[in-house]
């Protein structure tokens, strides 16, 4: 009777030492992501090893452990899964995986936040002075808003940064009206002024030299032809120079570093 009672509780112990799967969970393509509404699912994968050659893996399954509603699909193998319906807010996900005498888990954590920031751009403009370039804009309310970046382009594609400005609401949150406005110095020139000019130059030389004798013009014209020459390859603009075709926009950065752009505007 004890030799048979010593070989159970032998049994007992030994089940008990048994080592646990070794499970891992993530969401594509971070272990840990953060998605942007319109956008509203996400796919969950992970791995699960089993720990002891004689109990493989029976079952895995993926469960919300927080969140708000959402649905998770579960196909044939639910390693992988969809989840789908998300809405604003922070989601905790498990994997746990079964085999045959222990079950472990891993957890993942996906975040979704508005797609649109709460800043209600009111109006943004651009418009020549004396100065410049002045840029100015309009909020009707913000919310959670941390700063305005300047950005202009002068192919319409690439936008460079410029400058930043910071928002006037106070934390971030204003339920009232507020006025931006940023002054670039420099001169506005119309696109192909300096070939004009120099178009110009040109004839103005042709006809004077016109004027004089036949050996005369042979040494004037090679004298103007290589100034001209020179010109062309020495001169650069001025850098406060601003092409007509510049083109401008605001993103808009909230205090979680979140962005939109406004429209694209040319100088009026």
């Amino acid at each position: 009777m004890k030799t048979q009672l010593i070989i159970i509780l032998s049994i007992l112990f030994s089940a008990s030492g048994i080592a646990q799967p070794t499970v891992s969970g993530f969401t594509t393509p971070a272990k840990d992501t953060i998605i942007t509404l319109p956008k509203n699912s996400i796919t969950l994968t992970g791995t699960a090893i089993k720990a002891n050659p004689g109990h493989p893996i029976l079952d895995t399954t993926w469960v919300e452990t927080s969140g708000p509603a959402a649905t998770i699909t579960n196909p044939a193998n639910r390693m992988t899964t969809t989840v789908t319906g998300m809405v604003q807010g922070n989601y905790v996900f498990t994997l746990t995986a079964t085999d045959k005498q222990n079950a472990a888990s891993a957890t993942v954590k996906v975040t979704v936040v508005n797609g649109v920031l709460a800043t209600g751009l009111a109006n943004f403009n651009v418009a020549r002075n004396n100065s410049g370039i002045l840029l100015t804009w309009q909020t009707n309310m913000e919310e959670n808003n941390s700063h305005f970046i300047i950005q202009k382009s002068i192919d319409g594609s690439n936008f460079t940064d410029i400058a930043t400005i910071a928002s006037k609401a106070e934390n971030g949150n204003s339920d009232v009206q507020l006025n931006y406005s940023y002054q670039i110095l420099g001169e506005v020139i119309a696109a192909g002024m300096n070939n004009f000019l120099l178009a110009m130059c040109l004839l103005g030389s042709i006809v004077w030299i016109s004027r004089l004798k036949n050996i005369y013009k042979r040494v004037v014209l090679g004298l103007v032809c290589m100034s001209l020459i020179s010109c062309s390859k020495s001169v650069t603009p001025p850098s406060n120079v601003i092409a007509s075709k510049t083109e401008f926009r605001l993103k808009q950065v909230d205090l979680q570093g979140h962005f939109t752009y406004s429209e694209v505007k040319l100088a009026n």
